[in-house]
This record gives C-alpha cells, sequence and structure tokens, in this order.
C-alpha cells in the first residue's frame, strides 16, 4: 500500500469519524460517559483469542517538528524539542514539590493531565493513555485511574492531541515514515519529565491507546522497540509494518468484528505479521458482533487485562 493511499484511508477513517459523531456515538472518543451507552453495548457476543505465547523528527500537515528520537537515543531528542518549543504562558507543574491526586496543566497549549497515588516507598509504574479521534481525558474520574489502580497504586498520565485544521487530532502511526508527529513528541517529552520529576519506574513504563490512540501505540512500539514494558492497543488502524520492532514489546490487541470505523483485517494482519516475525508476546482478541466504540469498551473490562499489562517488566 502507497503512503498517500494510507493516508487517503485515515482521512476516510476521520471523516466517518465525524460523521459518527454527529449521531450521538463519539466514533473513538474515550469520554466515559458514553461508557456502556455506545451503540450496539458492549456485552454481546464472547471473544475469540489468539496468543502467540504473548519501534526523529515529526510532521503533519505542512507542519514540521525537528528533534524527535529514535530506538538507541530513546526519547530524549523529542523531549529537548519540544522543551524548546513550549509556550511561554505554558503552565506544568512545577519541579520542586510532587503533587499527590489528579493534576492539569498546559504544554504547547495542550492540556495534559497526570494522576499520582501516594508515595508506596518504590518506584511507582506509569501508564501513558492515547485517546482516540475526539478524545479528551484530562479529568480526574477517567475509567483507566481507577482500572489500574485497583490492582496496585500507578500513575496514569493523560496527554492529548490537538485538534488538526482539516480533520480531528491525531498521534500519527506507522503511515508517517518520517518519524513522530508534533502532538507525539509533545507527550513523550513531557512523559520524560514526569518520570524524571516522580522517579517513575522506567522498568514499567506502559501504553494503552485507543483507534487513533492504537495508531499511536504501534507508532511507538516501533520508533522504540524496548522502551516500553506492555502496551494495548484497541481498534486501531495503521500500515502493517514494523512486525519485528513490535514484537520486542508485550503486546494486546483488541478489535470488534463488526468495526465500521478501523477495519478488523487491519489488526488482524498486524498480529498475524508479529507472529510471522518471531513475536511470543503478542495476544490477539476479537469480540463477534461489536462495532468501533462497543469493541473499544469491551476491551476496557477483558478480565485479566490490566493485570496482564501490569505484571510486564523491561
Amino acid at each position: 500500500m502507497t503512503s498517500s493511499s494510507v493516508i487517503g484511508q485515515r482521512a476516510l477513517l476521520c471523516f466517518a469519524l465525524l460523521v459518527m459523531a454527529s449521531g450521538q456515538v463519539q466514533g473513538c472518543a474515550s469520554d466515559p460517559g458514553s461508557g456502556s451507552r455506545g451503540s450496539g453495548g458492549s456485552g454481546t457476543g464472547g471473544s475469540l483469542s489468539g496468543a502467540g505465547g504473548t519501534r526523529a523528527s515529526g510532521a503533519t500537515g505542512g507542519r514540521q517538528a525537528n528533534g524527535g528520537s529514535n530506538a538507541a537515543g530513546g526519547a530524549a531528542g523529542g523531549s529537548q524539542d519540544a522543551a524548546e518549543n513550549a509556550h511561554p504562558d505554558d503552565a506544568s507543574p512545577p519541579d520542586g514539590a510532587q503533587e499527590i491526586g489528579f493534576i492539569t496543566w498546559t504544554y504547547n497549549e495542550t492540556p495534559m493531565g497526570l494522576y499520582v497515588p501516594a508515595p508506596t516507598g518504590k518506584p511507582l509504574p506509569v501508564v501513558m493513555f492515547l485517546h482516540g479521534h475526539d478524545g479528551n481525558p484530562v479529568y480526574p474520574d477517567f475509567w483507566l485511574i481507577p482500572a489500574v489502580n485497583a490492582i496496585e497504586p500507578c500513575a496514569v498520565f493523560l496527554p492529548t492531541a490537538p485538534p488538526l485544521d482539516d480533520m480531528g487530532a491525531d498521534w500519527g502511526g506507522t503511515y508517517d515514515s518520517w518519524g513522530l508527529r508534533p502532538a507525539m513528541i509533545d507527550a513523550l517529552a513531557e512523559l520524560d519529565r514526569l518520570i524524571g520529576k516522580y522517579g517513575f519506574d522506567t522498568k514499567r513504563q506502559y501504553l494503552y491507546g485507543e483507534s487513533m490512540g492504537g495508531e499511536g501505540v504501534y507508532k511507538l512500539l516501533v520508533e522504540f522497540p524496548t522502551r516500553f514494558a506492555g502496551a494495548v492497543a484497541a481498534a486501531g488502524y495503521t500500515l502493517n509494518t514494523g512486525a519485528s520492532e513490535m514484537a520486542q514489546t508485550p503486546l494486546w490487541i483488541f478489535h470488534g468484528s463488526e468495526d465500521s470505523i478501523s477495519p478488523v483485517e487491519n489488526d488482524r494482519a498486524i498480529y498475524q505479521s508479529i507472529l510471522d516475525a518471531g513475536g511470543t508476546q503478542v495476544k490477539y482478541t476479537e469480540y463477534p458482533g461489536l462495532d468501533h466504540v462497543p469493541g473499544i469498551e469491551q476491551a476496557r473490562t477483558e478480565p485479566g487485562l490490566f493485570e496482564w499489562l501490569l505484571a510486564q517488566r523491561r
């Protein structure tokens, strides 16, 4: 598939999301207000699970963001670039006192959120959540915070991708051959800063992405194959490439079989490619009969999901 055809497919997907959003179903939105109220429900059907046991610069549209990062250098380049380009009016958490609870700030004029549980006497794990097309999960009762903290104290970082001029927000995906998009560079820059400030466990950095955020998860696993301890991608769409890099991170993929936004065949192909590349840390769960939003919601309540994720280590 050519780069132009992939970008065209992405634009069609985003247009479809906007159409869905006008009809009460918020596409890839991460708003827990949709909860189990998404069309079709989230309780139909069972699950078909397969397991094979269990990877700069950035640009978007006509915009370029220098710096970035690579697998060898981690996210330092992207962090430095984003920090140098931060808006002078941005209000980031101070680097002195370490807040506990839910805090918010802006970075490059983009909302950011972080939940920090009480100290446990050891470095906390941290999950970075990449929202969907219309998602804006910067509020204290976001569903992922209690989900992971019911298992063990865990920090949850909620970056956001600002809307683009021609479509919704975008984290980018493996179809971006030039590197990381500015929103992803900013997210990594803040993740690095928060790890340094709070002393989060660098061997327990996790990713969770829904729809467009799932695309971002795939991109990060290709760009940084040894950084993250584990990852979840729900109903993502991206170019089926970089399987050998993705295979180096424990990954659980979820998709509804009747997804009308992100074709299920794409995730099936990515899963098979990872297996063919020798991957033994990938899991795949498909929900029969579920469309885009119900499939995403069903994944949130998959038994054992967060126990599995938090059990991964680097």
